[in-house]
């Protein structure tokens, strides 16, 4: 079985320094690959489909969870947020920060014996930071205008 908790902690050290994923699922498919799993993620920062946005997040589980952690994935897939497989999770297992399972999918021709999806949610933007007024008046000149306005009242 694979250690469930390293993946989440994995999953939480990313988001930490790169932001959310829009999917972090390990998928294990109807095949004899040994009871190996694919790692199947997508996430506004990655570049779906590309060497570099797979090696990144290799590279980050390695040091995270080991390669005793990395020899129970078959593959390491990074898709983009716009793919089939992730419209099919945001629409039918959605979970924010959790642990749902499904067992037995036909996922687009692939069969899926077992999943697990620790996120299926859009990331939400961030918020604009709102600009703060800041008075040009130098700390004699507001020291002044409070004066003069002290005297207007009186």
């Amino acid at each position: 079985m694979i250690a469930t908790g390293r993946m989440r902690k994995a999953m939480h050290e990313m988001v930490a320094r790169k932001g959310d994923f829009t999917l972090f699922a390990l998928l294990r498919r109807d095949e004899p690959l040994y009871g190996l799993w694919d790692l199947v993620v997508a996430a506004p920062w990655l570049k779906g489909g590309t060497l570099a946005a797979t090696s990144e997040v290799v590279d980050f589980l390695a040091k995270s969870i080991g390669t005793k952690g990395l020899q129970q994935l078959a593959r390491v897939v990074v898709i983009g947020d716009d793919n089939p497989t992730v419209k099919f999770f945001l629409k039918n297992v959605p979970v924010d920060d959790g642990e749902r399972r499904i067992q037995r999918t036909d996922l687009f021709g692939l069969q899926i014996e077992e999943g697990i999806i620790f996120r299926a949610k859009r990331p939400e933007r961030a918020k604009p930071r709102r600009k703060v007024a800041h008075s040009t008046l130098s700390a004699s000149s507001r020291r002044g205008a409070r004066k003069h306005a002290t005297l207007e009242r009186s």
